[in-house]
Parts: structure tokens; sequence; C-alpha cells
């Protein structure tokens, strides 16, 4: 199965394949910044399972630190937000927003210590993150 994603204005297209390894809220400072959101809908895909049909060569990638692998990707037309590469796993998150045929199927908030806006729902709620992805495990209720 495919699932195609876009900028804004159409410019940049892209394809993931199969299905996410993650599906999440993510509640972080860093993604709330650059969003502009509360919190933002992350669907994590292995890198070999991306492809940009059109418009990379409009990608512009952002990183606090401008020797880093990763980076926040947007359209220089429209600067509508594409996804983060994050090299640690190799992984493209592809904002739920961008994705047109996508069901977001959320199975856990991350980085919910750092919440500026609590969700009541019965989704495991990680302060950080869970243990096998670098975190601490540690859940929080709230």
């Amino acid at each position: 199965m495919e699932h195609h994603a876009s900028c804004y204005c159409g410019h940049v297209k892209l394809v993931a394949k199969g299905d996410p390894a993650i599906q999440c809220y993510c509640h972080c400072t860093s993604c709330r910044r650059w969003s502009g959101q509360p919190v933002t809908a992350c669907t994590l895909w292995p890198e070999d399972r991306v492809t940009f049909l059109s418009g990379p060569e409009t990608l512009h990638r952002f990183s606090k630190d401008c020797h880093a692998e990763g980076g926040k990707f947007s359209c220089r037309i429209c600067g509508g937000a594409v996804c983060t590469f994050i090299p640690k796993g190799r992984f493209y998150d592809i904002f739920g927003g961008v994705l047109s045929d996508f069901n977001f199927q959320p199975t856990m908030h991350i980085n919910y210590g750092e919440r500026v806006l609590s969700l009541h729902d019965d989704l495991p709620k990680f302060r950080d993150m869970p243990e096998r992805s670098g975190g601490t495990g540690e859940l929080v209720t709230g």
C-alpha cells in the first residue's frame, strides 16, 4: 500500500510504502515551535520506504545544528511543512496533516512531560520516549 503526502501548494510530493513503524502524538518544544501547533501527529517511516516524487529541489532543510544529517523539511515555495529526517534509526517523520490518504491511528504520546495541552485519552503518555527508542520509558498521567 502507498500513502501520498505533499506540501501546502502541492509542489513537493512524496510517497510512503507500507505502514509506518510508529504513529504517535509528539508534545516536544522543538516540534511545537516549528509547526506552530500545541501537539504534532507523527508517522515514522523507514528511510528506504519513502520516495520524493516531485519537488525535492525546492525542499528547505532546517536544523539547529548546521552540520547535522537530520533536519526539518519544508517547501521553499509555500513554506509548508513536509517531514523531518531522523538520522538515529534512519526514519522520516511525515506529519500526519500532509498525508492525504492515511488513517492516522496513534498508539502513544511522546515527550508528554513538555506538553502545553493535555489530551484525555487512553493512550500511554511517555514523559520523554519509550525505552526502546532511547527514552526513560516513564509514563505520566494527566
